[in-house]
């Protein structure tokens, strides 16, 4: 099995072969071109270990925090160089995603469907490679519903069913969408909740840009912008359960307002 994935990795340096692995740690490592140590990703290539220095990675910051938010994600690569008596390898996933671009991306559309791989997860957005360029999915265009924290959702080495919205490759903007391939909860919201219904939820937020709180409504998955009136001493803390009164729906924009009734 490791003759073959030798094999396999001499392949690539000598024919510009892309090979796939799956990141799984970070290491210090000398880097005999740079004579100097330098943070690489390690990838195992069979029982062989692939190092991908940092500068190779084809990430926007080259530090240790990017890297590890990359753990378990799964990536291209084409081998630079070899030591086989220390069954060791060098590679670029950078030299990989340009030559995977060149080919893959003019074939693409608008409209067409997808699957990327999600390479890092932030808190509001994800970042996944499409066929050789990372793009940056925010999380209004991940789910129809609001979310609190992507990493509760999504995590580095899975692979996500996308619609690209927009597509311009000469100057590198790219709009995907995952929601397309998700039932909207706000379509037939009306049977569930109605305008001054008065529902139990969880707080979940506080918004930086509207005053009040964001309230996860119980048995459904959408969640409510909700005014907290002056009447109220104490200001409700993070997962309080509380009562709201609903004030205005509008399925169109996805929006649901109310108004605090008491904290329970």
């Amino acid at each position: 099995m490791e003759d073959i994935k030798l094999k396999e990795l001499m392949r690539s340096k000598e024919e510009n072969r892309i090979l796939t692995g799956k990141i799984s740690g970070i290491e210090d490592e000398y880097y005999k071109l740079k004579k100097e140590n330098i943070s690489c990703a390690i990838v195992w290539y069979g029982g062989i270990k692939v190092l991908i220095p940092s500068e190779h990675l084809g990430i926007s910051k080259i530090n240790k925090a990017m890297i590890r938010g990359m753990l378990g994600a799964e990536i291209d690569f084409i081998v630079t160089e070899i030591d086989t008596i220390a069954n060791l390898a060098i590679a670029s996933r950078k030299n990989a995603m340009v030559f995977r671009s060149e080919i893959e991306l003019p074939k693409l559309t608008i409209n067409d469907t997808v699957k990327v791989r999600i390479i890092a997860v932030g808190v509001k957005h994800i970042v996944v490679e499409l066929y050789g360029k990372e793009v940056v999915i925010k999380a209004k265009d991940l789910q129809h519903t609001y979310i609190l924290n992507c990493k509760d959702y999504y995590s580095p080495g899975e692979y996500l069913k996308v619609r690209i919205k927009e597509l311009d490759i000469e100057n590198n903007k790219f709009l995907l969408s995952a929601k397309d391939f998700i039932e909207n909860p706000f379509k037939n919201i009306r049977k569930f909740i109605v305008e001054n219904g008065e529902y139990t939820g969880k707080v979940i937020a506080f918004p930086k840009v509207n005053s009040g709180i964001i309230v996860q409504l119980d048995n459904t998955n959408v969640t409510a912008l909700i005014r907290v009136p002056a009447r109220f001493n104490n200001y409700p803390h993070y997962l309080d359960n509380v009562l709201i009164k609903v004030s205005e729906i509008k399925e169109q924009k996805k929006l649901i307002y109310g108004y605090l009734m008491r904290i329970i």
